[in-house]
């Protein structure tokens, strides 16, 4: 890694060796001076798996650790609730956490910084003011951070015309400008993006704007769905009956008022909604992380994990993308190198996805269902 390397003021200024036993290994156990050097654990990110720890840790602390929290936001938006809070059923305060109160009464630090690169083999995290930052044991829970250059190179224009929505910091203040205008003319909304939430977004377009032509359109190249075809087949009847119309064809280039489609179509189109959360964030480049490589259209390059959400080359670094039942545990069980306190990925429970108006499309165990009934239980779930 390049870049200055002197640690920062929030960083730890021990010279020991940043090293923990793998967690195959014993614990560490105290000296015969009965001194045992802390275990510095970075938190990377305030997602919501990082803000579940948190609040574990304010009922049962940790001993023997230095945990910094990295992280440059004061508040923190609920991808739960951004479907909600973009169709108008949530204010904007009801979908902010702030990170303070989370702190109080542990011992957590908090780098109001933003991470831009890591070294896996130096177990260090490159900050955006150029100090580094050393780590024990390593979490990234950061949400999707689209690598703007590379969807620019797959889409080009993408960077001038289009509204990016992850990372949800900046596009939650825009996106109450983009509604502004839709008051004053029917706009042309497309959402260009595969994944589910691709499709609860241009729902929450339907209800915030009913006058609004939208369009989803799952690109920039249709990737495996990683959801049931019996909930697809309830998804696209959901988008018939709010009438929003389904391209499936790759997004070649974004103009001024159009989506250029790769068949040389055009898609009349005033904001263009970028929901590319398989796009490759800058950062994992160049990591040493093991990792999975898709094609250039797709975007696609991820951490490969295990079933503790540990890095397959790196056990001493997990990552989570949303949300996280058992990393607060296991986080836990690393710092004292526990391998067999480990647990495992729980098998998936409900699923729920935003419907419009307070409903929403529920898929469990190869069954779905719909309605108001579903939403009710989304909420209860806070799915």
């Amino acid at each position: 890694m390049t870049g200055n390397t002197t640690a920062p003021a929030h960083a730890p200024t021990d010279t020991a060796p940043a090293a923990i036993p793998e967690l195959h290994e014993a614990p560490l156990r105290p000296s015969a001076q009965g001194y045992r050097r802390p275990v510095r654990l970075l938190l990377w990110g305030a997602g919501p798996a990082h803000l579940r720890f948190l609040k574990s840790l304010q009922k049962t602390p940790i001993a023997h650790a230095e945990i910094t929290l990295l992280t440059p936001h004061a508040q923190i938006f609920s991808p739960r609730m951004l479907a909600g809070f973009m169709a108008n059923e949530y204010d904007i305060s009801q979908c902010l956490t702030d990170i303070e109160p989370l702190l109080q009464g542990s011992s957590v630090r908090w780098a109001g910084r933003q991470g831009r690169a890591m070294d896996a083999a130096s177990r260090t995290v490159l900050l955006d003011d150029r100090q580094v930052m050393d780590y024990d044991v390593l979490s990234i829970n950061i949400g999707p951070q689209p690598h703007r250059e590379a969807v620019e190179r797959a889409i080009p224009g993408a960077r001038e015309h289009g509204l990016f929505v992850p990372p949800l910091e900046g596009f939650v203040n825009v996106w109450p400008k983009v509604c502004d205008m839709g008051r004053s003319r029917a706009l042309r909304v497309a959402v260009v993006g595969h994944c589910t939430v691709g499709f609860e977004l241009a729902l929450a377009v339907r209800q915030r704007m009913p006058t609004a032509a939208v369009t989803w359109v799952p690109a920039p190249q249709e990737p495996p769905r990683d959801y049931a075809d019996a909930l697809h087949q309830r998804m696209l009847a959901a988008l018939r009956a709010q009438r929003v119309t389904v391209l499936y064809e790759p997004v070649a280039a974004l103009e001024r008022d159009d989506v250029v489609l790769s068949s040389g179509a055009r898609l009349a189109c005033d904001v263009p909604l970028l929901v590319l959360s398989q796009s490759t964030p800058a950062w994992l480049h160049d990591t040493g992380l093991a990792d999975s490589r898709e094609g250039a259209m797709s975007l696609g390059q991820h951490i490969l994990t295990d079933d503790h959400e540990r890095s397959t080359s790196h056990p001493e670094v997990f990552f989570v993308q949303h949300d996280s039942q058992v990393l607060a545990h296991n986080l836990r069980a690393a710092m004292n190198a526990e391998a067999a306190q480990l647990r495992p990925l729980p098998v998936p429970g409900p699923r729920f996805l935003y419907a419009g108006a307070q409903h929403a499309l529920l898929c469990w165990r190869g069954h779905c269902a719909q309605g108001r009934v579903a939403g009710w239980l989304k909420q209860y779930f806070k799915g």
